[in-house]
Order: structure tokens, then C-alpha cells, then sequence
């Protein structure tokens, strides 16, 4: 019996799928349109959402940036529809976006600290959270593959009592789709529609509440790390027990 794919961010669910799902059949019709050529437009996306934010140009920036994102939601769905899934197709996706993602953050800090909005240190330390985040997330990733453990991520089985979060949790289950908003919903709102829609101030506390989330995180997905190590090493047989059965 084949696993239940996993759910699908919120941003992404309600906001990219009902214009990309349909994009991307009629995109994956065309012999010129492959996945990684649509992964290479996100990247182009992300540079240029990063050159705009370093400029100061945040509102075309943020319009890039939620461009590149929604290409990237693309490029997947080709590949699915044109049976070309692949490891390299799949290493270049994580690749463009951990680059995009990066060199966006980087650049719009680099700006609100030119432009005295974002401490030195907070900047610092946000592009570090992001790197830590990006490092843990993929070893998490790897660690559960090798425990068998899906993406060693919150599986959320719980049945709230309280009335409306039930309901939103059921609401989020028959749609496949997270509970809780995630790094993607993080990464819109501090690279896409705060540059868009908010005072360059405004856009600056948005970026320290961006480097809480990522600091808690990357406690999250530490913790998560240990746990799952622990899983491998207590099935991995002991030295003294490798001794006896030779």
C-alpha cells in the first residue's frame, strides 16, 4: 500500500495550487518546458527579487520573490506530470531554493541595516538561524529515511477540543495540508508580501520576527535530530554483541 503523500503548506495549498495546478498541465504539454528549466526560472526569479532588494527596490523585490516561489511550486508538478521525476532534478530544486532563499534574506538585511531599520547583530544572526535551519532540516531529512521515519517531521494526530481549532484541523486534513504555518509561510511574509505591501520599517520587524522563528526552529528540528539518532543507534547491534556472534 503506497504512503499518503505528504501535506502541502498553507501558502501553498490556498494561494499557489489553484493557479499553478492548472499552469503546470498545460505547461507540461510542451516538449520546450522541462522541470529543471522551470527551476532555472525560480533561481533567476530569486536572484533578481535579491538584486532588487539590495537596491532598495523592496515592492519589485517582494513581487520576484513570491513569483520565484510560485515557480518553484511549478516545477515540481511538471516533473510529476511528465513522469521525469529525478535525484539530479531534485538535488538542482533544493539547491535553487536554499540560494534563493539565502541571497534574499541577505540582501534585504544588507538593506535595513544600510538604511538603519535592522540591528548589525540581528541581521548576523538571522542569516545564520537560516543556514543552521537549512543544514538541520536536511540532515533531519536524511536521518528519518535511514529510520524508516517518513521526514522525521510533526505527523500531528491529535484531536483538539477546543471548537474552532477543530474544525481548522479537520479543514486541514481533508485538504492534505499543514496545521500549523511553517518556514514557507515565514518566507512569504518576510521576503514576499511585507516588502510588497509594508513601510520599510514595518518590513524590519518583520525580519526579527522571522529570526524567532527560525531560532525556535532550529531548536525544533535539533531536537528532533537527537531523537531519531537515538532511534538508529539503539538498532545498531553493540560491539559486544558484534564480538559474540563471530
Amino acid at each position: 500500500m503506497s504512503e499518503a503523500p505528504y501535506p502541502r503548506e498553507i501558502w501553498t495549498r490556498l494561494a499557489v495550487d489553484p493557479l499553478a495546478d492548472p499552469l503546470s498541465e498545460r505547461l507540461s504539454r510542451h516538449p520546450a518546458v522541462t522541470p529543471n528549466r522551470v527551476t532555472a526560472v525560480a533561481l533567476l526569479l530569486g536572484v533578481a527579487a535579491a538584486g532588487c532588494f539590495a537596491v532598495g527596490s523592496l515592492r519589485i523585490g517582494g513581487l520576484l520573490f513570491l513569483l520565484r516561489y510560485f515557480a518553484d511550486c511549478v516545477d515540481g508538478t511538471v516533473a510529476r506530470l511528465q513522469h521525469t521525476t529525478s535525484e539530479r532534478g531534485a538535488s538542482f530544486d533544493v539547491g535553487a531554493d536554499i540560494l534563493g532563499i539565502t541571497l534574499a534574506f541577505g540582501a534585504l538585511s544588507w538593506h535595513l541595516v544600510h538604511v538603519h531599520e535592522l540591528p548589525n547583530w540581528c541581521a548576523l544572526a538571522l542569516l545564520g538561524s537560516v543556514v543552521v535551519y537549512n543544514w538541520a532540516l536536511s540532515h533531519r531529512k536524511h536521518l528519518a529515511e535511514r529510520a524508516d521515519l517518513g521526514s522525521g517531521g510533526a505527523r500531528h494526530e491529535w484531536q483538539p477540543v477546543v471548537w474552532g481549532v477543530r474544525h481548522w484541523v479537520n479543514l486541514c486534513r481533508r485538504l492534505n495540508m499543514c496545521i500549523v504555518p511553517w518556514s514557507v509561510e515565514v518566507e512569504i511574509a518576510a521576503l514576499g508580501l511585507a516588502p510588497l505591501f509594508l513601510s520599510t520599517n514595518l518590513v524590519g520587524w518583520v525580519l526579527v520576527l522571522a529570526f524567532a522563528f527560525y531560532v525556535m526552529a532550529d531548536v525544533v528540528n535539533l531536537l528532533r535530530i537527537r531523537r531519531i539518532a537515538g532511534i538508529l543507534d539503539s538498532r545498531r547491534p553493540s560491539i559486544l554483541d558484534s564480538g559474540r556472534s563471530q
